[in-house]
């Protein structure tokens, strides 16, 4: 006999594979219907609350950046003339024209009525103390600003919305602006502030001084 008729043989049914015992092994783990839609039921529950408690994504630094830089703690200004410590003085934020005479002495002899002395300060800001009867030097103006005008370096935020088509908003972007780059050198340069665009800087160019 081949060894291929051989194979064959081996392999031929007997007719009792049927009556041959499997035992299958009794299952370690048997999950119950209630307790698979228990199970079900906690791992939704878990998902659902991550979703929801979950941190949201971080603040894009754009959106920080874009903020008003916050006002300088304190101001620089410039006082000569008739004072016995001319040169700069630093105060703080919200500081007048008193506080800067204060600092740098002025003499017997100075002109202190022609100055107003309740006036806040804006960083940059140059007073000039003459003697009594002086004539001003050219070009000089009786104070920061013009009489009548309201100025672009020394007005609060509250002085500065009492010009026509500026809002609290301007306002506050016209002082940021002076704060982050120094006092006004001309009225032209208003058209740099944010929300001032060509109609508006007509309509008040007229009304305002450096």
């Amino acid at each position: 006999m081949s060894t291929t008729d051989r194979i064959k043989e081996l392999l031929r049914p007997t007719g009792e594979e049927d009556s041959l015992m499997v035992v299958h092994p009794s299952p370690r783990l048997r999950v119950e219907p209630v307790q698979a839609m228990v199970a079900v039921s906690v791992v939704l529950t878990l998902v659902v609350g991550w979703v929801f408690l979950r941190p949201g994504p971080p603040e894009p630094e754009w959106e920080a950046g874009a903020e008003a830089a916050p006002a300088p703690e304190q101001v620089v200004v410039s006082v000569v003339g008739e004072v016995a410590n001319p040169g700069l003085v630093t105060l703080d934020q919200g500081a007048r024209v008193a506080d800067a005479l204060k600092a740098a002495a002025p003499y017997p002899h100075a002109d202190l009525i022609a100055l107003n002395q309740a006036q806040l300060l804006a960083d940059g800001q140059q007073i000039h103390v003459q003697a009594v009867g002086a004539a001003p030097p050219p070009g000089a103006q009786e104070g920061p600003g013009t009489p009548g005008l309201v100025s672009l370096n020394t007005s609060s935020p509250t002085e500065l919305t009492t010009l026509p088509g500026v809002g609290e908003a301007t306002a506050a972007a016209i002082v940021a602006h002076r704060e982050a780059n120094g006092p006004f050198a001309s009225v032209e340069q208003l058209m740099d502030v944010k929300g001032i665009g060509p109609a508006k800087f007509e309509a008040l160019k007229d009304l305002v001084s450096v």
